[in-house]
């Protein structure tokens, strides 16, 4: 008998996915943003959760991009979103502030282990392109992970 609630424990452990996507925290800092679409980079952009709280599928999510492109479009996208159980983020915009020429978009990307990096990112809609970012307080240092996402693709 000890055996089977052993591994129903087990069972229900590896469902229920890594713990760092209900411990970590996003929000309460700046997160620095590169990121390319074929045209232009958008390396000065940062991103800012404004809240996270528990969900059905992770960790509901709010927040806002603050983009800035290499050929000087500028504003301020709200999202929407989740950071799933797997680590897996997706993000929903609803609203634009300025952003004259800028559309709003669909994003997904890879939350690390540690919490303080996405990865793997791609936006969906306009010139679908490719972001990355790091939790660094807007620093900036995020722009080497783009170099290396415009490698692989």
């Amino acid at each position: 008998m000890g055996y089977v609630k052993a591994t129903l424990a087990a069972c229900a452990i590896a469902l229920a996915g890594p713990a760092f996507a209900q411990d970590v925290v996003l929000t309460g800092d700046v997160w620095s943003v590169c990121g390319l679409d074929g045209v232009l980079t958008w390396h000065d952009t940062r991103l800012v959760f404004t809240t996270q709280s528990d969900g059905a599928e992770g960790q509901d999510l709010a927040g806002y991009f603050d983009w800035r492109s290499s050929g000087g479009h500028a504003g301020r996208e709200h999202f929407v979103g989740v950071l799933r159980h797997d680590g897996t983020l997706a993000l929903q915009g609803v609203s634009m502030d300025g952003g004259a020429g800028l559309v709003i978009s669909r994003y997904v990307g890879r939350l690390s282990d540690d919490g303080q990096t996405i990865s793997d990112g791609i936006w969906l809609d306009g010139a679908p392109g490719v972001w990355a970012a790091r939790q660094d307080g807007g620093r900036g240092t995020a722009v080497g992970l783009c170099e290396v996402a415009a490698q692989l693709s």
